[in-house]
């Protein structure tokens, strides 16, 4: 047996024992916090470098030496983090943090630079190239100029707070990718491999596939179902484009917008509840909330963002007369829930009952819906068969998916850690204030153009803890509410995916549409701006994060509502018939005064709004006159 198959072998091994003690210690906890997390990041670095990088040197003898190298980083990685596990208690006290040992120092200099490595091999350059400069600037604290000096941290105390205590790689940020995100990404590869995707779409399909224009329609459902529990517009894309886009494309919208429709729908998917990816999970440890609290704060913009595709797919539908898919041609929906349904509805329904209700841990809630999964499934012979013949790749495909969250929660620890000991941290706030000159609008788009700028380098999860600690405080400082901040920055970080130049989920849509990445991705984001401008009102209009009474509440949503269809209609050119330019830009108009919170100009809103209805009813009689 060759060093490839050995290597092959080894990370399956250890893929799977990381995704059984995952959920071991889901079921019994039975390990104190930092221990756990020390295995949790052990077996993820050593996955890493065995599995890093996917393209081998050609050369036979450098190719070798890929590998060995892989496995020797893999061994000091477990080294490293299992000497924690079991030293963990005596690395605590107070005279070996303040005195590390030697065997500490080295320990902890090897397992930074592997968490630093590790994270650029899976995430890129970015993340690791933040930890690096912030690592230095705790360090070289003393020659900083200006209000950046201070008094800078010792090599020692440096070493003890990133490796032997939960101030640094070891951090609460990982806890959440140990504790919580590890089960739902095992939840969502057990619906995936069970045929749970399949039947979202086929469910889709059979509700909305004959309506006018009904792919796009379905892309839209579907996508945001999926997304939600892959956490990934590139995958989502993929996962469901493949279906999708060539039905859009058969019903008659163009490859372009077929590929927008679908990078717009699966982008979506990461602010979509109940799961919402990653992202959602570290969100309620670093805000201090319920996970649940995180869901219910993204349901009202979840909602206005699909609301507002699925009108402008409609719009297009109209303008273009197509039509659904033939009848023949569709699954039978109620066959499909007869036959299908009560094995995949009810772990989500569940989900959302213990998580809302009983305000069950978020991961105890899902573990329990992977165990309703597994035995409903039972129940049907081919899907004993799958599980029978897929289960070890299961806990495989599990593990390798959490690879990007387990490296940008580590390297995030570092981050944090610097900017804590340096005092930064406690600076940022007001240099991005001065910056903006107090005004909370233009802090706003600084903030938005550094979120859509980092989610081009880095997956949305990483994006949203880079910019949860650098830029959320600022928002807050100004006065806007702390959930609000933290969705603001997550809502763009997640947005960079349809955002030109770098849209990586229209650059996934390309090749399965037959169309260049750059028109998908431009067409997308001219679909997604009623969802930029919704952000925006986080902050001056809580009531969409679910902050007030219930009657405010409900008076944005409904002012929202309005305001996103206007915009589609402008954004689209088509109302009852095809709009002159004129038009268009007063439908925008009017969509802009009714999203914006300040009374005065949501009733000019209205009043344009109702305006524009009654010259389109003129319009209209005029038409079928002279007809």
């Amino acid at each position: 047996m060759n060093i490839e198959k050995i290597t092959e072998k080894t990370a399956a091994l250890l893929a799977a024992a990381l995704t059984l003690f995952q959920i071991y210690t889901a079921l019994y906890m039975p390990l104190p916090g930092m221990a756990q997390r020390a295995v949790h990041l052990g077996l993820g670095l050593a996955i890493v470098y065995l599995y890093y990088p996917k393209k081998r040197p050609e050369k036979k003898s450098l190719k070798t030496l890929s590998y060995l190298a892989g496995f020797i980083c893999a061994v000091i990685a477990l080294t490293a983090c299992f000497n924690v596990v079991f030293h963990w208690g005596e690395m605590a006290k107070p005279m070996r943090l303040a005195i590390p040992w030697q065997s500490d120092r080295i320990f902890g200099v090897l397992l930074v630079c592997l968490v630093l490595w590790g994270t650029k091999k899976v995430t890129g350059w970015a993340m690791p190239l933040i930890a690096v400069f912030f690592l230095c600037y705790a360090y070289f604290g003393q020659y900083m100029p200006g209000m950046f000096k201070h008094a800078g941290v010792k090599f020692g105390n440096l070493i003890s707070m990133s490796y032997m205590c939960t101030e640094g790689i070891f951090s609460s940020i990982l806890g959440v990718s140990t504790d919580q995100v590890f089960i739902f990404l095992l939840f969502g590869q057990l619906l995936e491999s069970l045929g749970g995707s399949e039947f979202f779409l086929d469910w889709a399909n059979s509700g909305f596939g004959k309506l006018r224009g009904g792919p796009a329609k379905v892309s839209i459902f579907g996508s945001a179902l999926f997304g939600s529990i892959s956490g990934s517009a590139v995958a989502n894309v993929v996962g469901t484009g493949t279906i999708t886009i060539p039905l859009m494309k058969k019903v008659g919208y163009d490859s372009a917008y077929a590929g927008a429709v679908e990078s717009v729908a699966s982008t979506g998917g990461l602010i979509m509840p109940p799961v919402m990816g990653a992202a959602a999970f570290i969100m309620a440890d670093i805000v201090g909330i319920t996970y649940w609290q995180v869901c219910l704060a993204a349901l009202i913009p979840a909602i206005l963002y699909y609301l507002a595709l699925f009108i402008t797919v409609h719009l297009r539908a109209k303008a273009l007369d197509l039509r659904g898919i033939p009848e023949e041609e569709l699954p039978d929906g109620k066959k499909l829930l007869k036959e299908k349904g009560y094995i995949y509805l009810p772990p989500l329904i569940v989900l959302i009952v213990v998580l809302g209700v009983f305000q069950y841990p978020a991961y105890r809630a899902c573990i329990y819906c992977c165990i309703l999964l597994l035995a409903l499934s039972m129940t049907k012979k081919e899907l004993r068969q799958v599980m029978k013949r897929e289960w070890f790749h299961i806990l495989v495909k599990t593990a390798k998916s959490s690879m990007t969250v387990i490296m940008a929660c580590s390297c995030a620890g570092l981050i944090l850690m610097s900017l804590q000991t340096s005092g930064l941290i406690l600076k940022l706030s007001n240099i991005l204030i001065a910056m903006a000159g107090g005004r909370l609008w233009l802090l706003m788009i600084l903030v938005m153009i550094g979120s859509l700028i980092m989610g081009m380098g880095l997956p949305a999860s990483a994006c949203y803890i880079i910019l949860a600690i650098l830029a959320a405080p600022s928002l807050v400082a100004l006065g806007v509410p702390t959930i609000a901040a933290h969705l603001f920055v997550l809502y763009f970080g997640a947005m960079s995916a349809i955002t030109p130049p770098v849209a990586m989920a229209a650059f996934a849509a390309a090749p399965i549409a037959e169309e260049g990445a750059a028109k998908i991705g431009f067409t997308a984001f001219k679909m997604a701006l009623p969802a930029f401008l919704i952000a925006f009102c986080f902050g001056f209009q809580p009531e969409l994060v679910m902050i007030g009474t219930w009657y405010g509440i409900a008076f944005a949503f409904v002012n929202c509502v309005l305001g996103v269809a206007a915009m589609s209609i402008g954004i689209q050119g088509y109302f009852q018939t095809k709009l002159s330019p004129v038009y268009r830009g007063t439908w925008v108009l009017c969509g802009v005064l009714l999203i914006l919170p300040q009374l005065p100009l949501t009733i000019a809103g209205y009043l344009i709004g109702a305006a524009l209805c009654v010259l389109e009813r003129k319009n209209m009689a005029v038409m079928k006159a002279n007809s």
